[in-house]
């Protein structure tokens, strides 16, 4: 019973996750919106059009696809000694910490990819946003991932015990 009480679920993810992919969100086609504003309203008032207006517009629509692309892959992640938790809205994914390839920082924001050696419902890859404010407390975040590659490495090194009478492939 004391085991069981050792095994506290660390949580990696910000609490403010939805906010985090709503507002930044906005705020993005906001900025999309008033530069496409704005280069309407100057081809009307030089009755021209300036094209290199539009390829900053376009530039500034596919950085907004990209993060959007990227967010969606944004999840909720839990870990305790075993299992990594993905919460999710209907259901929660268990995802084995032996399963686990790699967990690596992908952008300068603080948003971390983990890897999968077999495919889960969520594909071989997924991400989590460990702090809102992540430059600025990076060493307390980065410490909380570190002990989850210290307990992946553990996981590993655990030798896997199969019944006696079990079926081997």
């Amino acid at each position: 019973m004391a085991a069981d009480k050792s095994q506290r679920i660390k949580s990696l993810s910000t609490r403010y996750l939805g906010f985090y992919k709503n507002s930044v969100l906005v705020i993005l086609i906001g900025v999309v919106c008033f530069f496409v504003f704005a280069n309407i309203r100057s081809s009307i008032e030089s009755g021209r059009f300036h094209l290199n207006n539009w390829f900053v517009t376009g530039y500034f629509l596919f950085f907004v696809y990209l993060w959007i692309k990227m967010n969606r892959n944004v999840h909720q992640v839990e870990f305790d000694d075993e299992f990594l938790y993905v919460i999710q809205k209907g259901q929660d994914i268990l995802i084995p910490l032996e399963n686990i390839k790699d967990v690596d920082i992908k952008t300068l924001g603080g948003v971390y990819e983990v890897e999968l050696f077999q495919a889960e419902q969520l594909g071989k890859k997924f991400y989590f946003k460990p702090s809102l404010l992540y430059p600025f407390n990076f060493k307390k975040k980065d410490e909380l991932v570190n002990v989850l590659r210290r307990n992946i490495n553990r996981a590993y090194q655990k030798k896997q015990e199969f019944q006696r009478n079990a079926l081997h492939s």
